[in-house]
């Protein structure tokens, strides 16, 4: 097998790789770009609010892991403390929910808002990192894989079109034009 079959081989194989990543950031960006007409709106908003005696000294991880027990929470979480309270908040696509745990009190505020189905492809959009458990770990390496693919499909798409066509000054005009685009934006967005 000579090197061009290879080549080939490996851009198709990048292709099937990209494919499903490419549809699904096409559906949920059209979403966000046309927000008027998807709009994101919560379907349901729980509130709850307990005394808990002791609260307050539970450690604030130790609280997050509490939370998500006993109110049922999922996602990610992010904490944010202050001299008055400890702010928890929980991130799911299609759910934010928010402790709030009050020192002085050993009061407990919860806040869920469940989100139409808009608000989950908006939040599904913008998912990232490697934290969360294992669907978010899935999800984080099957985004690096895709992004992987993206350098192969690019680097082994040059080198294909290198060999087929006679003529290539109009493929490197396209090419240093995108280049110089993309270099010329992130200089512009550095700047400002």
């Amino acid at each position: 097998m000579n090197l061009y079959k290879v080549i080939r081989k490996i851009h198709l194989i990048a292709t099937l790789v990209l494919a499903t990543f490419i549809f699904m950031y096409f559906a949920t960006g059209f979403i966000m770009i046309f927000e008027e007409t998807f709009q994101r709106r919560n379907l349901r908003v729980e509130k709850v609010k307990e005394k808990i005696e002791g609260i307050q000294s539970i450690e604030p991880d130790s609280l997050a892991e509490w939370s998500r027990k006993k109110y049922h929470l999922k996602g990610r979480h992010f904490i944010d403390e202050n001299d008055e309270s400890i702010v928890i908040d929980f991130s799911y696509p299609g759910t934010i929910a928010s402790v709030r745990v009050l020192r002085s009190y050993d009061s407990v505020r919860v806040e869920v808002k469940k989100g139409n189905f808009n608000t989950v492809m908006h939040q599904y959009h913008r998912l990232h990192g490697y934290a969360g458990g294992w669907t978010y770990f899935t999800w984080a390496l099957m985004y690096d894989l895709s992004a992987i693919s993206m350098i192969i499909f690019s680097i082994t798409g040059i080198y294909l079109w290198y060999k087929t066509e006679r003529r290539r000054l109009v493929g490197w005009m396209v090419f240093l034009a995108s280049t110089l685009l993309t270099f010329s934006t992130i200089y512009y967005l550095m700047r400002n």
